[in-house]
């Protein structure tokens, strides 16, 4: 589940680096637009946290007042009354359930600082699951789950940063109405052998924003089919090749790792590659560059509105960059020829003047004459 942050109090030190993953225990289902949960089957949350040095105080209402502890507190709420908390229990050895309590976590400062939170379940499920003719519910009713670092002092919690997830819907155990809602996005094509998902399918990733995304490598062995036809097109103007050379000849191409924890993220195999930095590619051709919102590493780190760039695009400017310089080529070659002959004719008249020419004998002056008759109408064509 995509975790945002909910709400950040201010230490008497820098903010907390902080990053929530729920590990296991929620779907995404399509036909509902939301994660699903089953209220008897437990989920699990993984929390980072990384202080920058050792924050001795917190505001309060008071004024700073000392430290005491940290604690996590993990909890539900609402979607439509988010004042309303629903409690997130803990199953323990026993198989029984209590009510989750804060976990107390020491905080070293200049270090990350993993917790993990398991075996925990919503206390109750959310309202209005029930289908309306085989489709979700118009009124179907959401959780929300809230994961928060607290400062505690004389037994008084100050929210220091908290993460609020993605809408839940919570059922009960398994209902049987629910067991198709896979055959509703998978079905079979209209061609033998063919399958069709109504819907965004992701490999290594339960987040697809298109309709196809893959975290890793893929292999092609074809052709890849671009709509191309005139008949689809309109508004069709052609591009300045000249301002597609400049643009080009400013692109800088680069070698570059991937951060392994990034790497180790989005499945890439090979970090060491050659290309473009998106930043760069976005002063030069903005339409290329697209901001697909947060990514996070494996590590916890996130970065914030990640760049992705339309490689197709570039490689479309590189067409039209070529187009230019063939022009150039050839206005090259043209004058190379003309420059060519002008030395010729150069040189033919630099043997008029010459002694040699003039010291002709009688007998020769006739045949000295036709060849010089002969050169200037080379530069005076009739």
């Amino acid at each position: 589940i995509k975790m945002v942050l909910l709400a950040l109090s201010s230490l008497h030190s820098p903010s907390p680096a902080y990053h929530v993953d729920t590990d296991k225990g929620f779907n995404y289902s399509t036909a509902d637009e939301s994660f699903v949960c089953q209220k008897k089957n437990h989920f699990q949350v993984t929390v980072h946290v990384g202080m920058a040095g050792d924050p001795l105080y917190v505001k309060t209402p008071n004024g700073p007042a000392p430290i005491e502890s940290f604690h996590i507190k993990v909890f539900g709420v609402k979607l439509e009354a988010q004042t309303h908390k629903v409690t997130i229990e803990q199953s323990q050895p026993d198989r029984s359930k209590k009510p989750f309590l804060p976990v107390k976590v020491s905080l070293p400062g200049d270090k990350i600082t993993r917790v993990t939170l398991g075996r925990l379940h919503f206390s109750e499920t959310t309202a209005n699951n029930m289908r309306k003719k085989g489709k979700p519910n118009p009124d179907q009713r959401y959780f929300l789950m809230v994961v928060g670092l607290y400062a505690t002092v004389r037994e008084e919690s100050y929210l220091l940063i908290a993460f609020m997830s993605e809408r839940i819907v919570v059922r009960a155990s398994n209902p049987g109405q629910f067991e198709n809602d896979s055959e509703v996005l998978w079905q079979r094509g209209q061609a033998p052998d063919a399958v069709v998902c109504q819907g965004r399918v992701g490999i290594n990733t339960d987040t697809p924003d298109e309709a196809l995304v893959v975290c890793g490598n893929a292999k092609i062995m074809g052709q890849v089919m671009h709509p191309s036809d005139r008949r689809a097109k309109h508004n069709i103007q052609e591009v300045d090749s000249t301002e597609q050379l400049k643009r080009i000849s400013q692109m800088r191409i680069v070698e570059y790792d991937y951060k392994p924890e990034f790497a180790s993220e989005m499945g890439i195999d090979h970090i060491h590659e050659t290309g473009v930095l998106a930043q760069e590619v976005k002063e030069l051709l903005p339409t290329a560059v697209k901001v697909v919102g947060d990514i996070t590493c494996s590590d916890g780190e996130r970065i914030h509105n990640f760049l992705m760039v339309d490689k197709e695009q570039i490689f479309m400017e590189n067409v039209g960059a070529v187009k230019q310089l063939c022009k150039v080529t050839d206005n090259l070659e043209n004058r190379i020829q003309e420059l060519e002959v002008w030395n010729t004719r150069s040189a033919k008249l630099k043997d008029m003047g010459s002694p040699a020419n003039s010291s002709n004998p009688a007998n020769s002056s006739t045949k000295g004459f036709q060849n010089n008759l002969e050169t200037l109408r080379d530069f005076h064509p009739t």
